[in-house]
């Protein structure tokens, strides 16, 4: 029958609770100190004011871990850390294991005689009765187990016990180990094994459903279903600014989170008559109020998404759950724009992405459509611009135009303000990234020209600093051979834009009216306005400190031409500071590169696997062909490609056919 032993000392045990509660508190208390670490944000006046006025709806990140089932959890968890970790370092470890050979201090295989000597020698140090005073319990101990140990390697029986067995006696019951202790097994069984079942066996399926029932309703960018199918039904290619607000209100986010509660249509139409006057004030805009059949929660978020761009007093006219139901509603939008933002860069609608693109600045910015940019700095109102207008008649839109203007003009346009509110308007306005174009080129490794059938990576080179001109960068034939190695080797290396942890980081951006901290992102993509397309999809980049170089690879046009693409940088967060700048792009006839050079026969052929192969074939076969795996019959491709070409130029004009269609 099989015995158990328990873990008496509870040193396995505690163990494995150790080891449990670190995997789960070193992780979250991590997270919650990162809560805690002072990003560089922005301090003006106005960001300080709306910081203080936001804890009056949503508590601090200090108050809220405080309150939270979280922070009793890393309180009992690391008590009990450090608890159970005193307990293990105090206790004292007994050896289990019995070894008569360990004793006498013997190794196995020694003969009779030697383990006699070794046995008198033993007493006569360990005898009770040679004990020094203090010593006799301890040599008494001592004298037994060797007494033992000689009996047991004298006994012929008994040693071949041991030897076979590992055990004086011969052959043992089978024992098992538990470890935990014995009084927590031993007349607790049903306790222990009813937690076993309701941890196991209902906790652990619960769990498992709840977390697949929320995941199969979300997208992969954690965006409902239905939200998705919503937008993917009602978003048009000349949805513009109006339009889109109306889509955006209808995410189920916001049916399940912030529905219309009993009373506030009442509160609601008095913040839609506060919007109504504002749009009539500035732009002199009629605010269109839908109609009673739309659903309740749908023109509850619209309501107040126009409150947020025209800066409404939400709390004034409403209630205080109103503006907190409005917070949630910003914070969210700028999530569900990029769901937007897919459907219109997958279906190519470039007007369609500019807009959204500029509604998450205008999110971010608390402004209206049309409004000066200008206004995106604190203390800055309609009315102290029309009064400047009305004295000067000179019109001041971007924070640009501010910051060219000289100290003198400045200050008489700032006039009415404070030193301290004039300060906060410099400083937010230094504090806005101002990126120009120091060099925009196109290029195919190894080739001098650009072919068509060629995977063409367009290299751009942003610089964040006063700089006047945003052209692009024309290059003498010298510095462009010059730069050739040197662009193609940072094309083909594996290692494309590692982030270096040492860069410096651009600060928060100052965004006052938005419910969070937001760093500055630019969307860098191609397009043609022309046909209303997007040639290459855009990439995001962050922290452009001084001066960053970003690729993009795309396929290039199907046939020769000369191209006028339209190189787009917007940021996510700042109004007035996109660029627009157009670029050619010439696409020559494959039979137009150069002549290979005669290479000497007796260096070997590069491997295929190898820089130098890939080039080889690049320039061989071309490079789409090369990445589709090798050459294949190039009339076969003619053929499958030909339902496909249609369509692969219709994206793409060349001047000749803008001019023709002229």
């Amino acid at each position: 029958m099989a015995q158990y032993t328990y873990d008496e000392q509870g040193f396995n045990f505690y163990y494995f609770l150790i080891s449990v509660l670190s995997i789960c508190l070193v992780p979250v208390t991590i997270k919650s100190l990162y809560t805690f670490y002072n990003k560089d944000i922005c301090q003006c006046q106005t960001c300080q004011k709306e910081r203080k006025h936001a804890l009056d709806v949503k508590p601090s990140a200090v108050k809220k871990l405080l309150t939270s089932p979280k922070f009793l959890f890393l309180v009992i968890g690391w008590i009990a850390v450090v608890l159970l970790t005193m307990q293990v370092a105090n206790a004292e470890v007994k050896s289990v294991t019995w070894d008569p050979y360990e004793i006498l201090g013997l190794s196995e295989g020694v003969t009779l005689p030697e383990i006699k000597k070794t046995f008198k020698k033993l007493s006569l140090v360990y005898h009770p009765d040679k004990a020094k005073a203090g010593s006799e319990r301890e040599n008494e101990e001592r004298f037994i187990d060797i007494t033992k140990a000689y009996k047991v390697l004298t006994d012929e029986d008994t040693r071949k016990n041991y030897e076979e067995f590992g055990h004086p006696d011969g052959k043992q019951s089978f024992t098992m180990g538990v470890a935990l202790p014995k009084g927590l097994v031993e007349g607790n069984g049903f306790f222990v094994l009813s937690f076993y079942a309701l941890a196991f066996g209902l906790g652990l399926p619960y769990f498992m459903a709840r977390w697949w029932y929320k995941s199969r309703r979300l997208t992969k960018d954690k965006i409902l279903n239905k939200t998705m199918g919503l937008f993917v039904k009602e978003l048009k290619e000349n949805d513009g600014f109006k339009e889109i607000i109306y889509i955006l209100a209808g995410a189920k986010e916001f049916e399940e989170a912030t529905n219309v509660r009993t009373g506030e249509e009442k509160q609601l139409s008095a913040i839609n008559s506060g919007i109504a006057e504002e749009l009539e004030n500035r732009l002199g805009e009629k605010f269109d109020r839908l109609a009673e059949t739309v659903p309740a929660y749908r023109r509850k978020a619209r309501t107040l998404l126009y409150a947020h761009f025209l800066r409404v007093d939400v709390q004034a006219k409403g209630s205080k759950d109103l503006l907190k139901d409005q917070r949630f509603i910003v914070d969210k939008s700028i999530h569900l724009l990029q769901g937007l933002m897919q459907i219109a860069t997958v279906k190519q609608w470039l007007g369609t992405t500019c807009t959204l693109m500029e509604l998450q600045q205008h999110i971010l910015q608390a402004t209206y459509p049309g409004e000066a940019s200008i206004k995106q700095l604190p203390h800055i109102t309609n009315a102290l611009l029309r009064k400047y207008y009305r004295n000067k008649r000179v019109h001041v839109s971007t924070p640009q135009q501010l910051s060219a203007m000289s100290e003198d003009e400045r200050k008489q346009l700032l006039k009415p303000l404070s030193d301290s509110d004039y300060l906060d308007v410099m400083e937010v306005a230094h504090r806005i990234p101002k990126l120009t174009v120091k060099k925009a080129v196109f290029k195919v490794i190894g080739d001098k020209i650009i072919t068509t059938g060629a995977i063409i990576t367009f290299i751009l080179k942003l610089k964040n600093g006063e700089v006047t001109s945003v052209e692009a960068t024309t290059e003498n034939k010298n510095e462009q051979e010059e730069d050739d190695e040197e662009e193609d080797e940072a094309i083909v290396s594996a290692q494309d834009e590692k982030k270096d942890p040492n860069a410096k980081v651009l600060p928060m951006a100052h965004t006052p009216y938005f419910p969070g901290e937001k760093k500055p992102c630019w969307w860098i993509f191609l397009g043609d306005p022309k046909v209303n397309r997007i040639l290459v999809p855009h990439k995001k980049v962050t922290d452009i400190v001084d001066e960053q170089t970003i690729k993009i690879p795309f396929p290039g046009p199907p046939k020769p031409g000369v191209y006028t693409f339209s190189l787009f940088v917007k940021s996510d967060t700042y109004l007035g500071t996109d660029i627009l700048q157009n670029i050619k792009l010439k696409v020559q006839d494959p039979a137009d590169l150069p002549e290979e050079e005669e290479v000497d026969d007796s260096i070997s052929e590069p491997e295929e696997d190898s820089i130098a192969g890939q080039m080889k074939m690049m320039r061989e076969q071309g490079f789409a062909t090369a990445l589709a795996g090798g050459s294949k019959d190039k009339k076969d491709e003619k053929d499958d490609s030909d339902s496909d070409s249609s369509e692969d130029e219709a994206d793409y004009v060349t001047e000749s056919d803008s001019d023709n269609d002229k």
